[in-house]
């Protein structure tokens, strides 16, 4: 049997107008069994809202992150988490014996003398969600996916201060997840249309528990025109053979 899971920051504060069709592309024609989504807003003219575990951050911030699955049972999965609607996480129900804890993830940036971050937020993160990372419970089967805005690219550019990137994909890798694209891109591979910035950003990502990994048979960026219309990241999406 085959899952295919998709991630993608719709950009809904400043793609709003195309909400609806966003989110019919996302549902209904990408025809992916989970759906992992940022910087969104539920419409539920599309969705089904038994279906979707989704949370607002709130504030002057009122989008959020989420799971959506249409096609498997989804529940809530409570943790100590400082970051709602930037972190949220679900357990999805594959068959009567096995499930995926799935995590929408948004890097959120802080300003920390005068220069602007996403890793310290991103470690913060890391910390609240170490309980599932680490337990045997749960560590074997994690899918987390989102809009990292986190890129070692930042690291090798020398016109941006922050160079502690790396750092935060080592720690992924320490919690024994592995990068989707490791296996099917050899270099970085666009994912954000940055509107003062023509660097091809890496910002969009699948890290997937090694356990999983030996399932991973495809890893792909989209890019096309209606992508373009509807959001500036691209959707990224992972199959399992399970």
């Amino acid at each position: 049997m085959k899952i295919k899971l998709a991630t993608w920051n719709m950009a809904h504060w400043s793609h709003k107008k195309h909400s609806f069709e966003a989110w019919n592309y996302f549902v209904n024609e990408l025809d992916c069994d989970i759906l992992l989504c940022q910087e969104s807003f539920p419409d539920y003219k599309v969705l089904n809202k038994d279906s979707l575990v989704w949370d607002e951050i709130g504030g002057t911030r009122p989008w959020g992150s989420g799971v959506y699955s249409k096609k498997y049972k989804i529940k809530s999965l409570q943790f100590n988490n400082s970051f709602t609607g930037a972190v949220t996480a679900s357990e999805v129900s594959i068959s009567e014996d096995f499930s995926l804890i799935v995590i929408s993830l948004y890097g959120l940036f802080e300003t920390i003398n005068n220069i602007i971050y996403a890793t310290a937020n991103f470690h913060r993160i890391l910390s609240d969600l170490t309980g599932i990372l680490q337990s045997s419970k749960t560590k074997h089967r994690i899918i987390i996916g989102g809009d990292f805005n986190i890129s070692v690219q930042i690291d090798l550019d020398p016109t941006y201060p922050d160079k502690d990137n790396k750092l935060v994909f080592d720690r992924l890798e320490n919690f024994g997840l592995v990068n989707c694209y490791d296996n099917f891109y050899t270099d970085f591979v666009q994912t954000h249309r940055h509107s003062r910035s023509k660097k091809p950003w890496q910002n969009d990502y699948f890290f997937i528990s090694e356990r999983l990994n030996k399932n991973l048979v495809n890893c792909e960026v989209l890019d096309n025109e209606k992508v373009r219309m509807y959001s500036d990241h691209n959707p990224v999406i992972i199959e399992l053979e399970v």
